[in-house]
């Protein structure tokens, strides 16, 4: 039943993020701590997401952005460190509420101000994003929102949204996880767990795609804002 509940989590997680940008890491770490460790939950997440994000970076790689990654990951470089440090000893119910909170002000500055409010894409903005990002990261596996509120405003089209953080994704993860293994927290569970989940993140990767394709960009702003809201308040409510 742990490994069925792994594979569906990993389904609707890769669909969403597929579709819309990110989502994968929030599914995940919201639902699979129910079922196994947190810290198990949050290596499984960065270790099989990796090969997601790949597949899409690689997918849309002509309209990756890679000024814009620069300062992103050197701050996600310096400041997942923290996060990892200090993941062990977290009280979850206060991070995931922490996040909630987060969420839900990003999905309202989504809708009410990103129109009248602009985000450049210079290296102050990115160092800002990928620091948040990288904390988030490390901490509890989840360092998307902060990198989709960035490059939603500094990109020009859905595509190059897309390509720019999942390239960034495919950097940070790798760097997260190979931390993780550095610190010797990866098992033999955690690794047969990434088999099942692997087998529901192609599936829904694919489907996921499939939908990305028939989105507008104004369309995928309103599923973007919609699943930030309700997973927000979700983790406020919840914890």
């Amino acid at each position: 039943m742990t490994a069925l509940y792994i594979l569906l989590a990993a389904f609707a997680g890769s669909f969403i993020q597929s579709a819309s940008g990110f989502g994968y890491a929030i599914v995940l770490m919201s639902v699979l701590p129910l079922v196994i460790p947190f810290q198990s939950a949050a290596i499984l997440e960065v270790m099989t997401s990796f090969f997601m994000v790949g597949t899409i970076a690689l997918k849309y790689r002509r309209f990756i952005r890679w000024r814009l990654l620069v300062w992103p990951l050197v701050a996600n470089t310096i400041f997942s460190l923290t996060g990892v440090w200090f993941q062990s000893g977290s009280a979850e119910a206060v991070l995931r509420r922490i996040l909630g909170v987060t969420l839900v002000l990003l999905s309202v500055y989504f809708i009410f101000f990103s129109s009248r409010l602009t985000l450049k894409g210079n290296a102050v903005n990115g160092f800002i994003a990928g620091s948040i990002s990288g904390v988030c990261g490390g901490l509890m596996s989840i360092g998307g929102p902060p990198m989709v509120a960035y490059y939603l405003a500094a990109t020009h089209s859905k595509e190059e949204y897309n390509a720019t953080l999942q390239a960034y994704f495919v950097i940070s993860t790798a760097y997260i996880f190979f931390t993780h293994v550095a610190l010797g927290h990866v098992t033999g569970q955690i690794l047969a767990w990434g088999v099942w989940a692997l087998l529901g993140l192609a599936a829904g990767t694919f489907c996921g795609l499939k939908l990305f394709a028939r989105l507008s960009a104004a369309g995928l702003k309103k599923l973007v804002c919609g699943f930030m809201a309700v997973v927000g308040i979700y983790l406020v409510i919840t914890g």
